[in-house]
Formats: structure tokens, C-alpha cells, sequence
């Protein structure tokens, strides 16, 4: 980056700071809706998320829990609303935004130019990309990060139509791959050496790592993609934009911001 960026202090730490996508499809792995559509309301703000990535929006028993609920409820609360969260599969998100089914997206969405042509988005609040994660006693293996795969005969564990996915396919000519539904399945194959590698986005490998201590996995917090994540929100509602785009600046103001990145994204 050549410009100091409001949100520079996540630059200094390890990561980035989901997609979780690339273009078109860079969505987390599947997740039913299990939510009606809610008509607005003045008092309400309308959720849309995906509950299936940890540890940024996922459900504990009947509760929306991680990072993008504890900024959903702050906002609901800044902008004087009350917070309704809107479970939808991955590929409904925008299409209900643009039909007023929702209000704002906040489900570790990234900004990419496809989507910016049909939904409008805040300042980032979060640098991410893909990252490795490995078994500890192999890390010195994988130090150089994506370049550690090229030219070898690691079987890397990837998430059908993720970021990860299009990125390795077309990086590494030929490269070993074994495809995964849910990135569980993928962490359980790299603990009994079924794969090398986990590529995944950034949060979720170091929460990964984090849960699968006494496995000892390991994140390689080289980047091997650059993306930024945001909340998306229709663009004709430019008073939700700019209540968002002030509760973020609230929260670097107060110095909030980064503690509750980091109360959620370990090995930060």
C-alpha cells in the first residue's frame, strides 16, 4: 500500500487483520438459511449473514455469535436500532440486499469490483487473504508460505469454489489437491496426514489453529492474496453508509476496534 490508511495499525500485525471470496464465489462453505424475511422497519436493522465461518459470524446453540455479531449489535445500538439477523445461504446475501430483504451484509464479506458494481461498501475493517495452515512440526517446511508448494508433491486441502481454490488452480501448474465440503473436514485431514496444507482464509486458519492446539497445527501468516473485508450495504442507503462508516471511525477513535479483532482472531 502506498498511502497511510485510516485502518493501518492491522497492517503491523500478522495477518491481515474473509474471504472469504474472490469475485464470484468465494463463499464460506454451506450453510442453510433458517430465517423468514422480516419487512423493514425504522427501529430494526436487518442482518444478512452467512452463520458458517468462525470465528468471524457463526452460531453457538440458537445465538449469532463472532466477530461480525459483536459489531452488528454495536452498530444496532449506535444507529439506535434493534439487531435482526437474517441467516441466508451464501449466494442469496446480495440479491436480498438489492431486494430490501436486509439492510447491510456484515458476514465476512470482501471487496471485490463484481460486487461493487451492484452493492455499495463501507471502509474496510479488516485486511485478510489466503494462508497456510499446517502441522507444527512441519512449519520450517512452509516458512516462504504459497511459494512453499510450487514445484513439490504436497497435497494441499482446498475449499471447492473459494478464494483458495481458484487462487492455487491457477497459480501451481499441476498441483495435488484434495477437495473439501467444510474446512472441519479439511483440519481433521491435516491432523491424521491425509493432506500437507490447508490454504483458507486468514481469520479462520488462525482460529482453526487455535482451537486444534493440542493437535498442534500451525498458521503461516504469509499472505498470499490481498483482501479486505466490509460490510455491504445497498447504495441507495447512503444514511446506513455513512452511520457505518462513522461507527467505524467511533470505534478506532476510542482504540476499540483493534481489542475486539483481537478478543475473536487469535495469533494477533
Amino acid at each position: 500500500m502506498q498511502k497511510s490508511h485510516p485502518f493501518q495499525p492491522l497492517l503491523l500485525l500478522f495477518f491481515f487483520g474473509y474471504l472469504l471470496t474472490a469475485l464470484i464465489a468465494c463463499a464460506p462453505a454451506g450453510t442453510p438459511r433458517d430465517s423468514v424475511a422480516i419487512a423493514p422497519r425504522p427501529a430494526l436493522l436487518r442482518i444478512g449473514i452467512t452463520a458458517n465461518a468462525p470465528p468471524l459470524i457463526y452460531k453457538e446453540g440458537r445465538r449469532f455469535t463472532g466477530l461480525e455479531a459483536d459489531f452488528a449489535r454495536k452498530l444496532a445500538r449506535y444507529t439506535g436500532k434493534k439487531a435482526k439477523f437474517i441467516n441466508l445461504d451464501w449466494d442469496e446475501l446480495i440479491p436480498a440486499l438489492e431486494a430490501d430483504k436486509i439492510d447491510i451484509i456484515m458476514s465476512a464479506m470482501t471487496i471485490t469490483q463484481a460486487r461493487q458494481y451492484r452493492i455499495a461498501f463501507t471502509n474496510p475493517y479488516l485486511r485478510s487473504g489466503q494462508i497456510l495452515l499446517v502441522r507444527l512440526q512441519e512449519k520450517s517446511r512452509f516458512s516462504t508460505g504459497i511459494y512453499s508448494l510450487m514445484n513439490s508433491s504436497y497435497v494441499i486441502g482446498l475449499i471447492k469454489n473459494t478464494t483458495g481454490d481458484l487462487f492455487i488452480t491457477s497459480t501451481i501448474n499441476g498441483a495435488r489437491v484434495k477437495y473439501f465440503t467444510e474446512p472441519d473436514d479439511a483440519v481433521e485431514a491435516l491432523i491424521d496426514k491425509e493432506i500437507d496444507a490447508f490454504v483458507y482464509d486468514a481469520p479462520m486458519v488462525c482460529y482453526y489453529a487455535a482451537v486444534n492446539e493440542n493437535n498442534k497445527l500451525s498458521p503461516i501468516l504469509t499472505l498470499t492474496t490481498e483482501e479486505y473485508l466490509a460490510w455491504g450495504i445497498r447504495k441507495d442507503n447512503i444514511v446506513l453508509l455513512e452511520q457505518a462508516n462513522a461507527f467505524l471511525r467511533d470505534l478506532q477513535d476510542r482504540q476499540q476496534l483493534l481489542p475486539m479483532i483481537r478478543s475473536r482472531i487469535p495469533y494477533m
